[in-house]
């Protein structure tokens, strides 16, 4: 077994993609070899294993209560392994033929009302000031948990978009598949946002540029500390962390229709916005823009025809959009990322760019 779990995690590297998406393909398909072997069956590598054992360990993973979302998961991992290790020659089961339900794709979350963020944040001052300035930069920006943690080094950057006159932000660190963005600026919010902005920056100036400080220096630690403070504020279900990217997208797509933008539009920008890429709208409108998808009427067939005349930018490989990010993020706010021996004057080093 302890080959059939190399050879997938070989498998994993060469298919790409993100650091994290290539450690839960390993783990997806250990997952798959362990349950063969305890019903017997031992194989000396993924793509040896008979359809009858994906198909019985497919059953295994639903009497087990594991979601839809979760099972398609973990047999699109598989399936994604073993189209690299056979090159296609011997395709494995299809979700379908494994009798897993669709997902649902309309979203568990909600925009959180003014008084549900006002009740948070008032249990984050009892807590922690660090939750404070995440909570209140999520809630401007709609960043994710990493983005908001890691964002200390870029604050300086924002404000000073801010005092040009920029609509948006670039977010950079911690952005998922290390691939930075473009974030809009609520307009409605935009003296707020700088309050908040600002308000963080000091904090993170007095804590060695550390919004969350965890049991150790490290960006594991600093998350698990998050995830404790987030549970403690009663941030769960519906009204979880990630509700208040939905109340962001929500209000900026509704500002954005205001003035005049079309609906397609609205929900491309949205989605860069967002960090999911201009060709999920579809996505957007059943998730973020549930409550209001009455006003985005006639968007899936406008957007087929619009992304045939207006085809998406040439994406670089990830190692190199890394590295473009790296030195984009230097030369705009001084701090650089990873090991250097260079350190400007009076900055401190990034403890959470190796991860």
């Amino acid at each position: 077994m302890t080959q059939a779990v190399h050879k997938a995690a070989v498998s994993s590297k060469r298919a790409g993609g993100s650091l994290a998406t290539q450690r839960n393909r390993r783990l997806d398909s250990a997952g798959l070899l362990r349950f063969a072997r305890e019903i017997g069956e031992l194989y000396p590598s993924l793509e040896d294993v008979p359809e009858w054992v994906i198909h019985l360990y497919a059953q295994y993973c639903a009497a087990q209560g594991k979601a839809p979302g979760t099972l398609a998961n973990i047999f699109s991992a598989i399936r994604v392994l073993n189209a690299v290790a056979t090159k296609n020659v011997h395709p494995a089961p299809t979700n379908r033929s494994l009798g897993i339900d669709r997902r649902e794709r309309k979203g568990r979350k909600r925009a959180l009302t003014e008084a549900e963020i006002a009740l948070f944040l008032e249990r984050a001052r009892s807590s922690d000031d660090g939750i404070v300035h995440i909570v209140g930069i999520a809630r401007v920006l709609g960043l994710r948990r990493k983005e908001a943690l890691m964002c200390a080094y870029d604050l300086p950057m924002w404000l000073e978009a801010l005092a040009r006159g920029d609509t948006t932000v670039r977010v950079m660190r911690g952005a998922k598949n290390g691939r930075p963005r473009q974030v809009r600026i609520i307009q409605a919010r935009r003296e707020q946002t700088q309050q908040i902005i600002t308000s963080a920056l000091a904090y993170a100036e007095e804590h060695n540029f550390r919004l969350i400080h965890g049991k150790n220096t490290t960006l594991e630690g600093s998350m698990g500390r998050l995830t404790f403070l987030i549970q403690r504020l009663g941030m769960s279900g519906e009204k979880s962390f990630h509700a208040l990217r939905y109340t962001y997208a929500l209000e900026s797509a509704n500002e954005l229709l205001e003035s005049g933008t079309s609906p397609y539009e609205t929900l491309v920008q949205l989605s860069e916005c967002l960090g999911h890429g201009r060709s999920r709208t579809q996505m957007i409108l059943n998730h973020y823009c549930q409550p209001i998808r009455d006003r985005f009427e006639g968007c899936p067939a406008l957007a087929r025809k619009d992304n045939k005349l207006r085809p998406a930018p040439p994406r670089p490989p990830r190692s190199i959009a890394r590295l473009d990010a790296k030195s984009l993020h230097a030369t705009l706010s001084g701090y650089p990322i990873g090991k250097a021996t260079d350190q400007p004057a009076n900055r401190h080093p990034d403890e959470h760019s190796h991860s």
